[in-house]
C-alpha cells in the first residue's frame, strides 16, 4: 500500500514538474518574441519589429508584458502616420498602466484622426508632466491643432507661446498666431490677449490688432494710443511695418472715401472677357443707385497686370483710394493672397471666385459665387423627396467632375443614399459606350447597327426598341457642362439608359443642350442660380435693364455683379454706416436680400446663401421644375 501511495506521490510531482517546466519554456519563448520585436523596433526596421509585435499579442493576449507591446505597436504607427490602427492598440492599454508618453501618442493619434474633443480630454492633464523636449513640442503642437478645430482660440494663442522657446523657427509660430489674432478673437478676447501677454510678440501682435480694429471704426486717438504703447515696449515681433504703416493713418482726417468701392478684374489677357461681363453688371446696377441716390463710384484695378501682385492691388485700394469695400477678384489664382491681405487691412471683401477655404480666412471676407456643395445638396435633396435612393456618377476626368463627385459622395453620404458606381471618362470624350456599359454593369459588348449619328435623326422610339435591363440605380449625376451632355445624352439613351433621372449642375443651362438633344433630356433635371425667365420682379427688372442697356442678353456673371453692386451701394448709402467695420456687420446681418441670382444673405463663414432654381426641359425650352 505504502509502494502505491509512493508512486502516486512521485508521478504526481513529476507531472507538476513537467507543468511548471511547460510554463517556464512558454514565458522564455514570449520574453524572446517581445525583446525581438522591441530590438527590431530600436534598430529602425519598423515593418519587421510590427509584425513580431502583433503575432506576440495575438498568441499572448493575457501577458503581463501585452502592454509593453501594445506601445511599441502604437509609436510604430504613429511614426507611420496610421493613426488610426494607433489608437486601436493604444486603448488596450489598461489606464492605470498608462504613463505620459503612451498618453501622448494616444492623445495625438486622437487629434491627428480628427477627434478634436477627445484628443484635448487626453491631452491638457499632460501640461504639468515630465515630458522630454521632444514630446513637448508634440504636445503643444497637438494642443494647438486641437483647440484651434474647437474655436478655442484663446488657449491656441496659450499653446502657441508656449511653443515658441522649444521653435527653430518662431516666424511661423507667430504667423499661425497672427492671423488668429486678426480675425478670430472678438474685441473683449483681443484686449485680454494684449494685457496677458504684454511683453511677448504675440501680446504686441493683439495691440496692433486692437489699434487696427480701433481705426476701422473711425476712432484714430485710441488706435494711436495702441500704436504708442507698442513702440514703447523693447519686445520686438514681426509686424513693425504694418504697426508704421497704421501710426501713418492715424494721422489723416477722416481717410476713409465714403463714396468708392474697389474692384478687383482681369481687364487685360486672356480672362479679360469675363472681367467685362462681370463690369457690365456693376456698371449697370452704379447707374441705377445713381439716378436717385448720392452719387458713389467704382475704382478698378486690372489683376492681370505683370509684376503687381493681387495683395498689392487691395493695399492700393485701402491706401491710397481709401475704399469702404472691395468686390474680386474673380479667378481662384489670385483670390488668396488677395483676400489674406483684404483681411489684414480689414476692409470687406465680397468676391466671386470659386477657389476652396476663402470666407473662412477670415470675418471681413464674403462670397457671391454658386459652389458645389450648394449645388449638390439642392440636387440630392430633390432626388430623395422624389424617391431615389441609389445613385451612380458619370464625371469627366478633370477638376471639375473630380470636385463635383466628391462633394456629390460626401452629401449623400450625410443624406443616407446609396452609391452604386462612380465611372469617369477623359475629358475630350465623344465615345462613352463603355462607360455606359459599366454603369449598366454589362460585360457583354453590344452589336451596333449603326453609328450613333445615323440614328440620331430617327424618331425616339426606334431608339429605344432594343431590350436592355434596366439600369442598377435611380438617378445618374453627370457634372460636366452643355457640350459634352449635348453628346453623353443620345448615347445614354441608345445604349439602353432608361427610366433614369439625369441629374445635372448649372453647366447644363444652355440652350446647347436643346434642339435635338432635348427628346433625351426628358427625365433630367439640374440646377442653376440664375433663370432668365423667371417670374420674380427682381429677375425682370434686371433682365429689362439688361437688355435696354446693352442689346444683349446676360450671363451668370453679369447677374452676380449686379446682385453684389446693389447690395454695396445701399450699405454705403445708409448714413449710419460710417466705417468698413460697419459695412461687414451690414453684410453679416443681412436677411431674406431679393437678389437676382438667388442671395438672400450670407452664412456665418461668409459664404452667400442662396436659393438655386431646380431647371428641366419642356416643349424643347429650358422651365423652372
Amino acid at each position: 500500500m505504502k509502494r502505491i501511495f509512493c508512486q502516486v506521490l512521485i508521478g504526481t510531482l513529476s507531472a507538476a514538474l513537467l507543468f511548471t517546466v511547460s510554463i517556464s519554456t512558454a514565458t522564455a519563448a514570449e520574453d524572446t518574441e517581445l525583446t525581438q520585436g522591441q530590438e527590431l523596433y530600436q534598430a529602425g526596421n519598423l515593418n519587421q519589429a510590427l509584425a513580431v509585435l502583433r503575432s506576440f499579442v495575438q498568441q499572448s493576449p493575457d501577458s503581463t508584458e501585452s502592454a509593453h507591446a501594445f506601445s511599441l505597436i502604437g509609436r510604430i504607427f504613429s511614426q507611420q502616420s496610421n493613426y488610426a490602427d494607433a489608437i486601436l492598440y493604444l486603448q488596450r492599454i489598461p489606464t492605470i498602466l498608462r504613463s505620459p508618453e503612451i498618453q501622448l501618442l494616444l492623445g495625438n493619434s486622437l487629434v491627428k484622426t480628427g477627434k478634436f474633443e477627445k484628443g484635448l480630454y487626453q491631452l491638457q492633464p499632460l501640461l504639468d508632466e515630465p515630458l522630454s523636449q521632444t514630446d513637448r513640442i508634440t504636445l503643444y503642437q497637438a494642443l494647438t491643432i486641437a483647440s484651434t478645430e474647437q474655436q478655442q482660440f484663446l488657449l491656441t494663442l496659450f499653446y502657441l507661446q508656449q511653443q515658441l522657446p522649444y521653435s527653430s523657427n518662431p516666424a511661423t509660430i507667430l504667423a499661425q498666431a497672427h492671423q488668429i489674432l486678426q480675425s478670430r478673437l472678438n474685441d473683449t478676447d483681443l484686449a485680454e490677449t494684449a494685457f496677458m501677454w504684454q511683453e511677448t510678440p504675440i501680446g504686441q501682435d493683439a495691440r496692433l490688432q486692437l489699434a487696427r480694429r480701433a481705426l476701422v471704426q473711425q476712432q484714430p486717438d485710441q488706435a494711436k494710443q495702441h500704436l504708442q504703447k507698442l513702440f514703447a515696449s523693447s519686445v520686438t515681433f514681426p509686424y513693425w511695418q504694418e504697426a508704421e504703416q497704421l501710426l501713418q493713418r492715424t494721422s489723416l482726417d477722416s481717410w476713409l472715401s465714403r463714396d468708392s468701392i474697389g474692384v478687383l478684374l482681369p481687364l487685360s489677357g486672356r480672362y479679360a472677357s469675363y472681367g467685362e461681363l462681370v463690369k457690365k453688371g456693376l456698371e449697370l446696377a452704379l447707374r441705377e443707385h445713381n439716378k436717385t441716390r448720392l452719387p458713389a463710384r467704382f475704382i478698378y484695378h486690372d489683376t492681370a497686370i505683370e509684376g503687381v501682385t493681387s495683395a498689392q492691388l487691395v493695399s492700393s485700394l485701402t491706401d491710397d483710394d481709401k475704399v469702404m469695400a472691395v468686390v474680386g477678384p474673380l479667378l481662384g489664382t489670385t483670390a488668396g493672397e488677395a483676400a489674406r491681405r483684404a483681411q489684414r487691412e480689414m476692409v470687406p471683401m465680397v468676391t466671386l471666385a470659386q477657389a476652396e477655404g476663402l470666407p473662412e480666412i477670415g470675418n471681413f471676407i464674403f462670397r457671391d459665387s454658386l459652389t458645389a456643395e450648394q449645388q449638390v445638396k439642392t440636387l440630392i435633396d430633390y432626388a430623395l423627396k422624389n424617391g431615389h435612393i441609389s445613385f451612380s456618377i458619370l464625371h469627366p476626368e478633370n477638376r471639375l467632375g473630380e470636385r463635383m463627385t466628391e462633394v456629390f459622395v460626401a452629401e449623400l453620404q450625410k443624406a443616407g443614399g446609396e452609391i452604386i458606381d462612380i465611372i469617369s471618362y477623359p475629358e475630350d470624350s465623344t465615345d462613352f459606350r463603355k462607360q455606359i456599359q459599366q454603369l449598366l454593369w454589362e460585360d457583354r459588348e453590344i452589336e451596333i447597327p449603326k453609328i450613333l449619328s445615323e440614328i440620331e435623326g430617327e424618331e425616339e422610339q426606334e431608339v429605344t426598341k432594343l431590350e436592355y435591363p434596366l439600369a442598377p440605380f435611380h438617378a445618374l449625376f453627370i457634372p460636366d457642362y452643355a457640350d459634352q451632355i449635348s453628346q453623353i445624352a443620345p448615347q445614354l439613351k441608345f445604349y439602353g439608359v432608361k427610366d433614369v433621372t439625369l441629374l445635372g449642375i448649372n453647366g447644363w443651362n444652355s440652350s446647347e443642350i436643346l434642339g435635338r438633344t432635348s427628346r433625351f433630356l426628358t427625365d433630367a433635371v439640374f440646377v442653376d442660380t440664375f433663370y432668365s425667365d423667371s417670374k420674380s420682379p427682381e429677375v425682370r427688372r434686371f433682365m429689362e435693364l439688361y437688355r435696354q442697356t446693352y442689346s444683349e442678353e446676360p450671363t451668370i456673371l453679369g447677374a452676380q455683379a449686379f446682385d453684389i453692386a446693389t447690395l454695396l451701394l445701399q450699405i454705403i448709402d445708409d448714413p449710419g454706416v460710417k466705417n468698413r467695420d460697419d459695412v461687414r456687420k451690414k453684410l453679416v446681418d443681412l436677411n431674406n436680400y431679393p437678389g437676382v441670382t438667388g442671395t438672400t444673405g450670407f452664412d456665418l463663414y461668409g459664404e452667400a446663401i442662396k436659393q438655386l432654381y431646380l431647371l428641366h426641359i419642356n416643349r424643347g425650352r429650358i422651365v423652372e421644375l
